[in-house]
């Protein structure tokens, strides 16, 4: 019987065509990687603009049900809106006295939220009733735990190296709340920064800042939240000015809590 030798010889890439495969796959990565960045950056974007929506809503829900029977008075809302430029050097109780466009506002910040961690706010005092409502309201629109952290005002970290990150580095805490409501219970404007994003809620609109040097509002006017993209803000929002200050009981003006 005849035996038949096979002899198999296996061929190998040559290395053209390695460099051809190589090149390939470069172009593909060059071409899928920035999409895929891309992608996981619009959810994180639009999952961010979710939960402020939540936020909004569990507080106005909070307060349109409760504010009617909460016991709290127009001195409850001690805040000052400004609506307009005029006179932004003056004194808060300059602009008032001379009639400047403004609206008398609440407000609830991080102070706040630790206030109500401690088991600090009460009921019975008018201000505390309001601010016990929204934390009630927005423990139970979430799971996770928001850290109590120190008793301090987000809108101090507003400039050069104070910013979102470095508020929550420096109180301890994993979020950061700015909220103004007004006599009917309905969110004006809003910051929450969480998760390395700080969502801004001003008249229907949301602005998403990922920037690492996003800050929260100060006493500047809400324009100052595009500052860090660079862009041009509506110019609706050149408007509107929310004045670090607030009016106490006996008509006298003094800092935010």
């Amino acid at each position: 019987m005849t035996k038949i030798k096979m002899n198999a010889k296996v061929k190998g890439f040559t290395l053209i065509e390695m460099i051809v495969v190589m090149a390939i796959i470069g172009a593909l990565a060059a071409i899928i990687i920035p999409t895929m960045f891309g992608f996981v950056k619009d959810a994180k974007r639009a999952a961010a603009i979710t939960d402020a929506r939540i936020i909004k809503e569990a507080i106005e829900f909070s307060l349109v049900n409760n504010l009617p029977n909460s016991g709290a008075d127009m001195s409850s809302f001690n805040k000052v809106l400004w609506l307009s430029q005029e006179g932004k050097r003056s004194s808060m109780s300059t602009r008032l006295a001379n009639g400047e466009e403004h609206e008398m506002v609440g407000a609830f910040t991080n102070y706040s939220w630790s206030m109500y961690r401690r088991g600090e706010l009460s009921p019975n005092s008018k201000s505390q009733a309001i601010d016990l409502i929204i934390a009630k309201g927005l423990d139970n629109a979430f799971s996770e735990e928001w850290k109590t952290g120190e008793k301090a005002n987000p809108m101090g970290y507003n400039k050069d190296s104070k910013n979102c990150a470095q508020y929550l580095k420096d109180k301890k805490t994993n979020f950061g709340l700015i909220v103004v409501y007004d006599t009917m219970g309905f969110v004006r404007m809003m910051q929450v920064y969480r998760k390395g994003v700080l969502v801004t809620y001003v008249d229907g609109t949301y602005v998403v800042n990922t920037s690492e040097k996003a800050h929260f509002v100060g006493d500047g006017t809400w324009d100052t939240i595009w500052a860090d993209s660079g862009e041009a803000a509506p110019e609706a929002f050149c408007e509107i000015n929310l004045a670090n200050g607030q009016i106490k009981d006996n008509g006298k003006t003094g800092g935010w809590f």
